[in-house]
C-alpha cells in the first residue's frame, strides 16, 4: 500500500480499542466503471467483501460523482475479524461497527474537502462546461456570481449529490435571469446625491430583507388607510364588501392592544353572535360568510367581531378575555344617539349572553362619517355590581384617518405623492392582494 502511486497521505485512527488505517488513493483518471471504487476494508490484509461507497447505512459518496469514479479508499485494521461474516461477503450488523462507519465517513469526508479546496479551478471549469449554454448568456457579473456559487458548493459540500449540486446550481442560474440588474443600475444612476447617502446609510444600519420587511408593513397600512379615506365619502362604494373589510383589517387603528394576530374569530364568539343578533343576522348579503366568521351583516350595519383568548392554568381552559367590536353604519350615516344606545344594548347582551367562559371587556366602535353634537361620542357600561364591563364609542372616517396617521408618525403626509395618484379602489385590491 505505501508504495502505490496514487495514495495520498494515509490517516491514523482508532475507535475505542479497534484502530484504522485509511488510505485515499487517487486513480489519476475518472473510470467509466465503478465496480471497484468505494471504501475497501481489509482485515489482516485481506478484502472483506466488495468496495462500496455506503458503509451500513452512510452513503458516504454518490457513486456517480466525478470524485467516486477517480477515487478509492482502502481502510486496514486488524481488529475487525469478530465481525466478518463466515463466508467473507461483509459485516455481520452490530453497534460498535456503526461508529466505526461514522469514524472512517468523517474522515473521508475531510479527506474530499481538502481535495475540493487544492481543485476548485479545475471542478469549476468542469461544473461550467456542464451548463456551457446557460453560462455563455450570462453577465459578466453573474457569470462571477455563478463561479462563487460553484467555490462555495465545492468546498462546503465536497461529497454532495450530483441531484443536489445540479439544483443548487440551476437555482442561481435562474436567479441570474430573473435578476432586474440593468433596472437596478438605471435606477442608481438617476439618484440624488442625497438618495445615495441616504442609500449607503440604510445598508450600513439594515440588511436588504429587515428593511424590505419593515416598509412593507408600512406600506400595507399607509395603503389601508389611504384607501379608507378616499373611499369613505365615496357613495357608490360598497361598504359591505370594500369599506368594511379595509376598516376590518385596521385594528391596530383602535388601539395598539389590538394589533396583534391574537385576536380572531372563535366558535364561542360565533355562538355568542348568533345568540345576540339572532335572525337578525342577514349571512346571503354577504358570499364570503364561512370563510369571514368575523363580519356579520345586520340591516343597515356591518359588524366585525374579534376576541382575544386567554388560557386558564389551573383548568387548561380557554376563555376570551377581551372583544372587539366594530360596528360600520352602511350608506354615509349621521350617527346618533339611538345607534349608541342600539351599541350599548350588544355590549350588554355580549356580557350577560351566557355563552362567553369569563367576564371579557368589550370595546365597542361605531363607525359612520358624522355624529350629531347633541350624543354624547363615549359610554361606558357597568353591569348590576357597578363593575365596568365595556365601552361605546362613537367612530368617524375622518377621525380614524387622523388616528392612523399620528400611529404611522405622520408618514402618509410625507409620502404623500406615492399615493396621490392611486384610487381609492385600486389600494383597495393591492392591500387585498398583500393579505392573502
Amino acid at each position: 500500500m505505501e508504495d502505490h502511486k496514487g495514495l495520498i497521505e494515509p490517516v491514523a485512527i482508532q475507535v475505542g480499542e479497534i484502530k484504522l488505517n485509511i488510505n485515499l488513493i487517487d486513480a489519476k483518471k475518472a473510470r467509466k466503471s465503478t465496480i471497484y471504487q468505494g471504501i475497501a476494508i481489509w482485515q489482516s490484509g485481506r478484502l472483506v467483501g466488495e468496495p462500496s461507497w455506503i458503509l451500513g447505512n452512510i452513503m458516504v459518496l454518490d457513486g456517480r460523482s466525478q470524485e467516486a469514479k477517480r477515487y478509492s479508499v482502502v481502510v486496514e485494521t486488524e481488529d475487525l475479524a469478530d465481525y466478518i461474516r463466515e463466508d467473507w461477503t461483509g459485516f455481520k450488523r452490530d453497534t460498535k461497527l456503526d461508529e466505526v462507519y461514522e469514524a472512517i465517513n468523517n474522515v473521508v469526508q475531510d479527506l474530499f474537502l481538502k481535495i475540493a479546496k487544492d481543485s476548485i479551478n479545475e471542478r469549476t471549469l468542469q461544473i461550467r462546461k456542464q451548463y456551457e449554454n446557460q453560462y455563455n448568456d450570462l453577465s459578466p457579473l453573474a457569470k462571477n456570481e455563478f463561479n462563487e456559487a460553484i467555490e462555495h458548493i465545492s468546498v462546503s459540500n465536497p461529497t454532495a449529490k450530483q441531484e443536489s449540486i445540479a439544483l443548487a446550481l440551476e437555482t442561481v442560474l435562474n436567479l441570474e435571469k430573473t435578476r432586474s440588474g440593468h433596472e437596478l443600475l438605471v435606477k442608481l444612476s438617476n439618484l440624488s446625491g442625497e438618495d445615495v447617502d441616504g442609500l449607503n446609510t440604510l445598508l450600513e444600519n439594515w440588511s436588504i430583507k429587515d428593511a424590505l420587511t419593515v416598509l412593507d408593513e408600512i406600506d400595507n397600512r399607509i395603503t389601508v388607510i389611504e384607501a379608507i379615506r378616499k373611499l369613505a365619502s365615496d357613495p357608490a362604494v360598497d361598504e359591505l364588501h370594500v369599506l368594511h373589510p379595509l376598516v376590518a383589517s385596521a385594528r391596530w387603528i383602535f388601539g395598539p392592544e389590538y394589533d396583534s394576530p391574537e385576536f380572531s374569530s372563535n366558535n364561542q364568539l360565533q355562538t355568542t353572535v348568533e345568540k345576540v343578533f339572532g335572525k337578525k343576522l342577514k349571512k346571503n348579503l354577504f358570499n364570503n360568510n364561512r370563510k369571514r366568521p368575523d363580519i356579520a351583516v345586520m340591516g343597515n350595519s356591518t359588524f366585525s367581531i374579534t376576541a382575544t383568548t386567554d388560557f386558564d392554568h389551573e383548568n387548561g381552559l380557554s376563555a376570551i378575555k377581551k372583544i372587539l367590536i366594530i360596528e360600520l353604519k352602511r350608506g354615509g350615516f349621521k350617527l346618533g344617539r339611538e345607534e349608541r344606545n342600539q351599541a350599548v344594548g350588544y355590549v350588554e347582551d355580549f356580557g350577560n349572553c351566557g355563552t362567553l367562559i369569563g367576564t371579557p371587556y368589550i370595546n365597542a366602535y361605531v363607525v359612520g362619517e358624522s355624529f350629531s353634537e347633541k350624543v354624547q361620542p363615549i359610554q361606558s357600561i357597568e353591569n348590576e355590581n357597578k363593575v365596568e364591563i365595556g365601552k361605546v364609542q362613537i367612530c368617524l372616517f375622518s377621525q380614524i384617518v387622523d388616528s392612523s396617521e399620528r400611529r404611522l408618525f405622520n408618514l402618509r403626509e410625507r409620502l404623500n405623492e406615492r399615493y396621490a395618484d392611486v384610487t381609492g379602489i385600486e389600494l383597495f385590491n393591492q392591500q387585498k392582494r398583500l393579505a392573502i
